[in-house]
């Protein structure tokens, strides 16, 4: 049987952008009952962000009109019958429109709303427009990443820390709203979460800084069929059996030896481009050394280990990024993946609005309304 911890829980999710729309196909994942609300203009269209499955997937979809001037009266109706809210608006905004925290909590004091944002809900900075860039260079984690300046990542790396980060805290809010019955507000900001990532190992925030730099020991090298390998062997262990396997007993003593590090790269350099990549990998690590392939997005499809793992599974034919949330109850129950494709946009409106209370001959006024 599949582990559902969420199951029951029912949440609206507002939002069309990673990383909310990150977040909420998570707690699809994890059994609640995800229901996108939608704009009613693209009604009858694939209900996916982006165009991607990925973050699409398990969730369910209401079209109506939040521009309506009755939106707010029939959200209300909604929230009484919520657990969670997600939403990914500019601080204030829903509230100022009607259908923000302050009236969720009076519809209901036990829902949970979660609002992410770049820069938070204040500060000098909260209503700034931003993208993934902006909150990583606001952290300080862009230029921890590199000194380069002209760097910039081809992926949304503060949007999928701050999915993680909304994902733990609406957890959180869960367990307490459980013990006590009080809901809550969670303020997740993109730029404090690229902060929070700098207190790993090379935190550059604590006087003991250990920034990991570039050396012979952990770098990328170049392999004969064009492919890479990352070494990581920056500890005694590690690089011994490197050292070892390579029967070059010459480098053992020039582990962080900064004098001679270029030398050493080059070393391994000429070695590593002598045989493919994957035999280095087969042939080093199972002796200790610690060396990965380096994978691009679509070779992850034939990568053997995670094919094993299940780490990519498919949606609609589609390959998608699978729950990474490895969880398996005492009673042997695991958590796994919601594949069930997108819907068309409205497609379960009527459903919920009957769910929430809504008679028949009210839901047919509020089409000719135009609200849904």
């Amino acid at each position: 049987m599949t582990f559902l911890p969420l199951k029951g829980e029912r949440v609206l999710d507002f939002t069309g952008f990673p990383p909310g729309a990150l977040c909420t196909v998570m707690l699809a994942d994890l059994g609640a009952e995800v229901v996108r609300v939608e704009s009613s203009a693209q009604r009858g269209e694939q209900s996916t962000v982006f165009g991607q499955m990925a973050m699409s997937r398990g969730k369910r979809s209401i079209a109506m009109d939040l521009r309506n001037g009755r939106a707010a009266h029939m959200l209300d109706r909604l929230f009484r019958h919520a657990d969670i809210i997600v939403e990914n608006a500019r601080p204030g905004a829903m509230a100022a429109r009607g259908f923000g925290y302050p009236q969720a909590k009076a519809a209901n004091p036990r829902n949970i709303w979660c609002a992410i944002t770049g820069f938070g809900q204040d500060g000098p900075n909260a209503d700034h427009a931003g993208h993934d860039i902006s909150y990583l260079a606001q952290s300080g984690l862009l230029a921890a990443i590199t000194p380069d300046r002209d760097f910039v990542p081809n992926i949304g790396i503060a949007l999928s820390l701050g999915a993680a980060m909304a994902v733990t805290a609406i957890q959180s809010a869960v367990i307490h709203r459980d013990r006590t019955g009080e809901g809550a507000f969670l303020d997740i900001s993109l730029s404090d979460v690229g902060i929070w990532a700098l207190g790993a190992g090379m935190n550059p925030l604590s006087e003991q800084s250990s920034p990991c730099e570039p050396s012979a020991d952990r770098r990328l090298y170049s392999c004969a069929d064009g492919r890479c390998i990352a070494l990581a062997c920056a500890e005694r262990r590690t690089w011994s059996a490197l050292c070892s396997c390579l029967n070059r007993p010459d480098l053992e003593d020039k582990l962080h030896d900064r004098r001679h590090d270029h030398e050493t790269a080059t070393i391994l350099a000429r070695t590593f481009a002598t045989k493919p990549a994957l035999d280095w990998v087969n042939e080093l690590a199972p002796s200790g050394v610690a060396i990965t392939i380096v994978n691009r997005a679509d070779e992850l499809l034939s990568d053997a280990h995670v094919a094993a793992r299940g780490s990519i599974t498919y949606v609609d034919g589609s390959p998608v990024p699978s729950n990474p949330l490895r969880i398996t109850s005492s009673s042997g129950q695991r958590s796994a993946t919601n594949v069930e494709k997108p819907r068309p946009v409205g497609d379960d409106t009527d459903a919920i609005l009957s769910r929430a209370g809504f008679r028949s001959d009210e839901v047919i006024e509020l089409r000719k309304s135009g609200l849904v």
